[in-house]
Formats: C-alpha cells, structure tokens, sequence
C-alpha cells in the first residue's frame, strides 16, 4: 500500500513539475508571470500535502504566496470564523512554500528571478502568538504537513532531496535553509533579535499593540516581511482591528489594487464543509444566536461597546463641535480645571472645562421617598475648552509654577485635582488661588463614580469637545483622542473599571483629567473675584466642600 502511494505521489509531482518546465520553456526570457506562478506554487501546496483547500482559503492562501514573491512587504490580515481552517491554510501554504521557494530559487531558469532569488538559502518562518503554547498549535501543523508520508516521498524524490536538519518543539528546519520556529509574544517575553521573511500573528486580537509594533514589526525590516496577521472579532480594538480598517479602507478607496483583508463567516464555511454546519448550529443553541459569544465568534462582530469605554467615530460625531477651536486664554467665561498628575513615566495633564451654571439643561425636583426630603437633578452642558500636558516632570515642585501659571489665564471657578499620589499640590492650590479646590483622591468606587458620570454625561450629548480645523492638527487633540479611543471597560462587582490598555506607552491622562473635570461641573459653584485670601485654606473647608457628599449622592442617584 505505501509502495502504491509512494508512487501517486511521485506521479502527481512529475505531472506537476512538467507542466512547469514546459510553460517556463513558451515564456519569453524564460520568465513566468506572476499569476502563473502563484497558481503552480498553490497547486504544490495541494500536491504535497494531500488536501484540497476551499475556495475561500484559496483566496488567502494564494495572497499569502503573491506577497511573498513580490516581496511587498504587505500586512495581510485574515478575520476567520471559528474553526473555519484559517491555521490550517496557513501550515499548508507555509510548509509547501519552505519546500519549493528554495527549490524554484536554485534552478538555473530562475538563476536571475528577483521573485526568487531572496529564498536561495531558504524561506524563514516566525510565528508568533500570544502565548507559547497558541503559537505552537500553527507550528505543529506545518510540523506535521511536511513530515506527513505524503511530504516525505516528495521530499525525497531526486528533484528536492530534502531531510530535516532540525526538529523540535519549537523549530523545523529543512536542508534547503528553511524554517518555521514558534515564539510566544506575551508582554513579558524578550524576542528581539530574529530576522524573518515571513511574520505569522496568530490570535493576533490578543497581542498587545506595544509587543506588536515595538517586538515583532521590526523583525521583518531586514528582508521586507509579508506581516500577516490571523484572529477573530472581539470587545476591544487593538493593532489587529487598526490593521483590518487599515486594509478596508484601502481596498475599498482604491489605494491599492491588491485585496490586503480576507474575512469569511461562519456562513461560507458552512457552505463547503457540512460537518461545520451541523456544529455551528448546535451552537447556536448552546450559546443563543444573539449571544456576544456567538457573534464575536461566528458572526465577527467586533462588540465594542462591551470592552471598550467608548466608540472614538461616534463620539466625533455626536460629540465634537467642529466650528469650535481651542482657547488658551478666557476670563469672561466659567470653568472647571481636572488635573491628573503625573510622575515619572506619565504628564501631568490640566483640562479646561468651560460650564454656564445659570443655563442648566435639565432641572427636575422630586420626593426622596427615603428621606422626604425634596431633591434636585440638574444638568449642564461642558465645553472642553484647552488641554495643557506637563510631560518628562516627575517633580512636583517644578509642576506647581506651571499649574498656577496655565490655570490663570482663565477665570476658574473650580479646580478637581489628583490628590492620590501627591495631595501637595492641591493643597497648595487651595491656600494660594482664589477658587475652589477638590482633592480627589483615585479609589476603584471613586474613579468608577466620576466615570459613570462621564459616560451619562457623553451619551446624552452634554460633554461636548472642541474640534475645529486647527485644534484636530494640535498633539493634544491627538492624544486626547488616542487615549480616549483606547480606553477599556469591565466590573468590579456595581463597580465601573475604566483604564488604559494593560501594556507599555499607553496612558490614561486625558481621559481622567477629562473626567474629573466634567465631575466638577455637576454642581453649582460661585465665582470668588478676589486676588489673594486672607485665610488659610489648609485647615478651613468651604461650604461647597461640605456638601459635596451630599451632592455627589443626588447627581449619581439617576443615570440619563
């Protein structure tokens, strides 16, 4: 039986490397179009394996291979239903590329091919996922395609004779100079050093954008990698989804002629593999059509409004006043100041919140049925109005000039100041300025009060920013909006968690600043036109301050 399969098998790759030769020997200057090409390297990767792709992986598969010839140093990015075979259409084309790229290179018709003179010593294959063990499921099925018997009389025949010089756990290497190694692109993994040909993010949804772009992109420099990156649909955005757009926006813009992103639903693998069908739709009932599971999962819905503190393109349009620019200097007008300091590694960041108190939005009364006591919802409308960012300052006492000095040009009603790693600074505020100063001190209770505050106040269209022509080109605008985007979501039991991603370089400074300051504008304050005090505030609180537990009560005690 192994003598009649050895046989097949040599019989389709003589079928298939004379068809080659002969269309090679009608080509003028012997050189092959591309098209012809990648068809005849797709056809290999069926040969030697044994298996047939669907259409769909065909599609991606024959991308993957035109990239790598051409050596575009495209990312490639592929949004898969579950277990639709996304992995396994990748080990089949990287296994039959680390065979006959080599082969083709070293032939002497193809002595002078740029296509090709790149992989003479070899193709070179990381792949990379968020944990060693996800990166070695891909790893092993390429593993086991090209030990398969099938690659083993191919490999052997006289036109390759191909042994493994290395195979292991986590590389396979083949004589020809090919290999694939797996690497895990966890956060705490040192991967810097490797050059590739050829990049694989598996799971790419689930890998940091710092360990992405920082670790993994550069290791492609040296040779133009194709990047190409595999997951599926979830709560948050990252580097994946930004490639995704990336890739829509230019395919469908026109920018590029050459489709980038492949995404196919639980609908078109049903379509070619009955047994999936049946599956999916046990699933449907295990998990409910309409279940987030299902639709991340099946469906690639990116569900972003579970993960995601909020939508960036919606808030832009609902949001933003665009026939508004910033305002760096403004004593007609009332505002409220949210400070977020900063230590080493992150800025201090002041946000300028302009508030009219005397033209609240809503104003209901109602009976407290508790307390019978008769209580006030009030709303108002907030404009930011400037940022001011205080970068590479780990030193307060340098910060506080600075503070004093930007929050004068503004007439100041009240000031909401990051009290929970250095309470100085606000008290300092308060014995020195002539308004109202709140130390805030950052609790998972407090910070998820302030937010739930925020996100009411962004969804009924009363926080309100900034956004003319020039102020959009300004770094604030853009890292305001950066962190803003990248915020991520959860509970702590009632609690709201909101926080940056859980990674290198990103930050949260705009957003709290933000936050406490549109806090700040919930309640009434007065105007004090005084230019010194003579009292000291350390030691003496104002009425405001008295009740602001009482206030924080009313203005949380109904979510709009």
């Amino acid at each position: 039986m192994n003598n009649i399969m050895q046989k097949i098998m040599q019989s389709l790759l003589r079928i298939w490397l004379t068809i080659s030769f002969l269309f090679v020997e009608k080509v003028n200057a012997g050189r092959v179009p591309t098209t012809e090409l990648v068809n005849r390297i797709f056809t290999f990767c069926e040969i030697y394996s044994g298996k047939k792709m669907f259409p769909y992986q065909e599609q991606f598969s024959k991308r993957v291979i035109r990239s790598v010839l051409e050596n575009d140093g495209e990312e490639i990015t592929a949004l898969f239903a579950r277990q639709s075979g996304k992995s396994e259409t990748i080990a089949l084309t990287v296994g039959g590329m680390m065979i006959i790229l080599p082969t083709l290179a070293n032939m002497p018709m193809f002595a002078d091919d740029p296509r090709l003179t790149m992989f003479k010593d070899g193709l070179w294959v990381g792949i990379f996922a968020p944990s060693q063990r996800q990166s070695q499921i891909t790893y092993n099925r390429i593993k086991s395609r090209i030990q398969s018997k099938q690659a083993q009389v191919i490999m052997s025949d006289p036109e390759f004779r191909l042994t493994f010089t290395t195979s292991n756990g986590q590389t396979v290497a083949l004589s020809n100079g090919s290999f694939v190694t797996a690497i895990s692109a966890s956060d705490g993994s040192s991967i810097e050093g490797e050059s590739f040909k050829l990049i694989i993010c598996e799971e790419a949804q689930d890998i940091s954008n710092f360990k992405i772009r920082k670790s993994i992109h550069p290791m492609g420099a040296a040779y133009n990698a194709t990047i190409v990156k595999i997951g599926t649909a979830t709560t948050f955005k990252g580097d994946f989804y930004d490639a995704i757009q990336r890739n829509k926006r230019d395919f469908e813009s026109k920018t590029t002629h050459i489709r980038n992103h492949f995404e196919y639903d639980w609908k078109v693998a049903a379509k070619y593999n009955p047994n999936y069908a049946k599956y999916v739709e046990k699933e449907k009932k295990r998990l409910g059509e309409k279940s987030d599971e299902f639709r991340m999962s099946y469906c690639l819905e990116w569900i972003i409004e579970r993960g995601m503190f909020i939508d960036i393109s919606k808030f832009e349009l609902n949001n933003g006043e665009s026939a508004l620019e910033r305002v760096m200097y403004d004593k007609q007008a009332t505002h409220v100041a949210g400070i977020d300091l900063g230590g080493k590694g992150d800025s201090t960041v002041i946000t300028m919140v302009e508030v009219d108190w005397n033209m609240p939005v809503i104003m209901e009364s109602r009976i407290n049925e508790e307390t019978g006591e008769e209580e006030t919802y009030i709303a108002y409308n907030t404009y930011i109005k400037d940022w001011c960012c205080i970068a590479d300052e780990p030193d307060y006492e340098e910060q506080y000039p600075q503070i004093v000095d930007y929050l004068g040009h503004f007439l100041v009603v009240r000031v909401v100041c990051d009290a929970t790693r250095e309470a100085a600074v606000s008290h300092r505020l308060r014995a020195n300025m002539p308004f109202e100063v709140i130390p805030f001190i950052f609790t998972t209770k407090s910070k998820s009060e302030i937010y739930k505050h925020l996100d009411k106040e962004i969804s009924a269209g009363r926080a309100r920013v900034c956004m003319g022509e020039e102020t959009v080109q300004t770094r604030e605008y853009r890292d305001f909006l950066q962190q803003l985007g990248d915020l991520q979501k959860g509970y702590s039991g009632a609690n709201l968690v909101v926080s940056h991603p859980d990674e290198k370089e990103a930050h949260d400074d705009y957003p709290d600043s933000w936050a406490l300051a549109v806090w700040g504008c919930s309640f009434k304050g007065e105007v004090n036109n005084t230019e010194t005090r003579n009292h000291n505030k350390f030691t003496e609180k104002t009425q405001a301050e008295r009740t602001t537990c009482r206030m924080k009560n009313k203005i949380t005690a109904r979510r709009r």
